[in-house]
């Protein structure tokens, strides 16, 4: 370990015990499992108070590298990644959550009404361009790790109703029990680098690719109910799919050299 002299007087010095902390997790000095030095040693080592050594070990829970048990100490998470369906994609977030073990819950950053873009106007099939929608940003929690943000566009009728429910809980599942059937989705997946706002909210560092699961949610009749997508960490996350394979037509195939 670097003694405290020897930080970078460039950033807090619990941000730059956290990341040569995350850089051995990483390098696999600490394994998965494996229990790290106490806060008192850790001070020691380091150089510095048991404020700042709590305050950098924030930082790794926040991260999802370490978890910590009373009256046993610090210890590396054995991490798996959570992985949702893109094969059932109306697959309830909360509920692939609770089936792999983790328990999840929910920050509501903004609900408002505002005027529709063009944009959210064709995905959700509105009647006129400047119609009223309510827009939702909200953070996806797995126990204490921040993994994704949903921003979510509902028709004003569907989400007035609901209001206080949708700022609580996941989308989908509280739309259901709001008597507000999905019956199908119109689904992508890409992926962009966390801009300095999205490393804040899911407390990843600048830059890091992202999943972004872009999702329009329809009723029996192909009416859509709700447009949006779900930035997720592509280090805790990642989306899976069974695919039948059709054949191919052999007239639009080359022949073979």
């Amino acid at each position: 370990m670097v003694p405290s002299e020897q930080l970078s007087d460039r950033q807090p010095l619990h941000v730059a015990i956290s990341e040569q902390l995350k850089q051995k997790i990483e390098a696999g000095e600490y394994e998965p499992g494996s229990r790290l030095p106490s806060e008192f040693d850790l001070g020691a080592i380091f150089g510095v108070s048991r404020t700042t050594v709590r305050k950098a070990i924030t930082n790794l829970i926040q991260q999802g590298l370490v978890t910590t048990q009373q009256g046993k100490g610090i210890f590396v998470t054995e991490k798996h990644k959570i992985s949702f369906s893109m094969s059932n994609p109306l697959m309830y977030f909360d509920a692939a959550l609770k089936q792999q073990g983790f328990v999840g819950s929910v920050q509501s950053l903004r609900f408002q009404l505002t005027k529709a873009s063009p944009e959210v106007a064709r995905k959700l099939q509105l009647p006129q361009p400047l119609a009223q929608i309510y827009w939702q940003e909200k953070i996806y929690y797995a126990n204490d790790t921040p993994i994704a943000l949903d921003i979510t566009y509902y028709p004003q009728a569907i989400a007035e109703p609901l209001a206080a429910d949708l700022q609580q809980g996941f989308t989908y599942s509280t739309l259901v029990k709001g008597n507000v059937l999905l019956n199908g989705a119109k689904v992508s997946l890409e992926s962009v680098p966390a801009t300095y706002e999205l490393s804040e909210y899911l407390a990843v560092p600048l830059g890091m690719p992202l999943l972004v699961f872009n999702y329009v949610a329809y009723q029996s009749d192909r009416q859509p109910v709700v447009c949006g997508k779900t930035l997720s960490r592509s280090d805790w996350t990642c989306y899976t799919a069974e695919i039948d394979v059709d054949q191919p037509d052999l007239n639009f195939l080359g022949e073979s050299r």
